[in-house]
């Protein structure tokens, strides 16, 4: 495992190099939890909407948030805001499952008023800058974070307000970005980004749409839109199509075997090799 004092200082990232990472929850909870490995194809200068809590237990490396650069060491937990440019970059390093991602929409989580959820209200002007933890703190925290991406949906729930209200207590938190980065940089995504942004939406919504379609449905010309799609997202827009139609026929599958499973519950398995008809 390559060490932060030998690595050579990475050079500054521009906030409009950034990608917009497209989140799909599931529908059976209010979060998005995932182990990731190192290297890998989410793992870029992004930002998104959703909010973020990034857990690494093993590798060293450095984290960029904002226009913040600083070494990471084991442990490191850090929360990321709405629209937030992040990532953690670990140079040499392969390593299956170095990430814990944990990403939800506060916006929509604050306005349906739980009582368990308004601590999202006192985290949200920190979660502007990057909120990182250190110590015993990070590490109970982290604990939390991997036991939720092995939790069912009915004991994530505690879990999950448990880390977010771990976040609003904390001691030992630390803010990263500059103060009004998010605002500064925001208009950076307005325009065509903001143009790509919606046709992503459409995607999700109408994955058989055409480029040409999306592009006018936006109120952009179809060339121009193309090259500002793939400045964005980092695919071009037939890829992009490909993927979201891949997700969705994964996602139909599974649930037709959850339908199978649950209407047949006591179908019984076949005596012999023969088959059941």
């Amino acid at each position: 495992m390559p060490k932060t004092d030998r690595l050579e200082w990475p050079t500054p990232l521009r906030p409009t190099q950034a990608t917009r990472e497209n989140i799909r929850m599931p529908p059976d909870r209010s979060y998005l939890v995932r182990r990731d490995d190192y290297p890998h194809p989410l793992c870029t200068w992004n930002y998104h909407p959703e909010w973020e809590i990034h857990f690494i237990p093993d590798a060293r490396g450095f984290a960029y948030v904002g226009d913040y650069i600083g070494p990471f060491e084991p442990g490191h937990v850090t929360m990321c805001g709405s629209n937030l440019p992040h990532n953690w970059v670990s140079p040499g390093l392969t390593a299956p499952g170095r990430d814990y991602v944990l990403q939800f929409d506060a916006q929509n989580l604050m306005r349906q008023g739980l009582a368990e959820l308004q601590v999202l209200h006192l985290l949200a002007p920190l979660s502007e800058r990057g909120i990182e933890l250190s110590g015993h703190e990070a590490a109970e925290i982290g604990a939390l974070v991997v036991a939720l991406e092995q939790a069912p949906p009915g004991q994530g729930l505690g879990l999950f307000v448990e880390i977010l209200s771990g976040f609003a207590t904390s001691a030992n938190a630390r803010l990263l970005a500059s103060p009004g980065f998010v605002s500064s940089y925001t208009p950076s995504v307005k325009g065509p980004r903001a143009r790509v942004n919606d046709a992503m939406q459409l995607l999700q919504s109408t994955p058989a749409i055409t480029m040409a379609e999306a592009a006018h449905r936006v109120g952009a010309d179809a060339s121009t839109f193309s090259r500002s799609f793939k400045a964005l997202t980092g695919m071009t827009f037939s890829s992009y199509q490909r993927e979201v139609r891949i997700s969705r026929a994964r996602s139909l599958l599974a649930e037709t075997r959850m339908r199978r499973y649950v209407l047949k519950p006591d179908t019984p398995t076949c005596p012999t090799s023969i088959g059941c008809f």
